[in-house]
């Protein structure tokens, strides 16, 4: 009996390590979402000027998506794709991957900071604001890029040729 159940155990072990090492190169939803919560993340832009009844709305899925889906499924993404930032061969990768790691971590604990608290006009507040804002900017290209190839943008890949 517990040959049987050390070898179910080897099998879970197994089959979740190739889902794992999968996930890894699985970035759709992730890249999707990422370009969700930017463009949800700008239409809250002052200068964009949305109105109110549509503001809130965004508001509230921008901040529902964040720290749920966006948390778990990018979470899921970056834990098993983090490996790739060590061991790839191709240094454009590594290092945009590296400044992606950081802009997600700067971007993400911000963006908690405003959920949790809010930007009550302090300057702390809008520091935070600030910083999760730019961190967006500079975040959503810099996937693209990093994705070019692979990326749920890229139209070249539905063209015939």
């Amino acid at each position: 009996m517990s040959v049987s159940l050390g070898s179910d155990q080897k099998l879970v072990t197994s089959g979740f390590s190739q889902w794992w090492q999968r996930l890894a190169y699985h970035h759709k939803w992730t890249e999707s979402l990422l370009y969700v919560m930017f463009f949800s993340g700008l239409l809250l832009w002052d200068t964009v000027g949305v109105d109110w009844q549509l503001a809130r709305w965004t508001l509230l899925v921008h901040m529902l998506v964040g720290a749920t889906l966006f948390t778990i499924i990018v979470g899921a993404f970056w834990a098993a794709h983090r490996r790739l930032i060590t061991s790839s061969n191709k240094p454009f990768l590594r290092q945009t991957g590296t400044v992606i790691e950081w802009l997600l971590i700067a971007c993400c604990l911000s963006g908690f900071y405003l959920f949790f608290y809010g930007n009550p006009g302090n300057a702390l507040g809008l520091f935070i604001q600030d910083v999760h804002f730019y961190s967006s900017w500079l975040l959503a290209p810099l996937v693209f890029r990093h994705a070019m190839r692979w990326s749920v943008l890229n139209l070249n890949k539905f063209r015939r040729q």
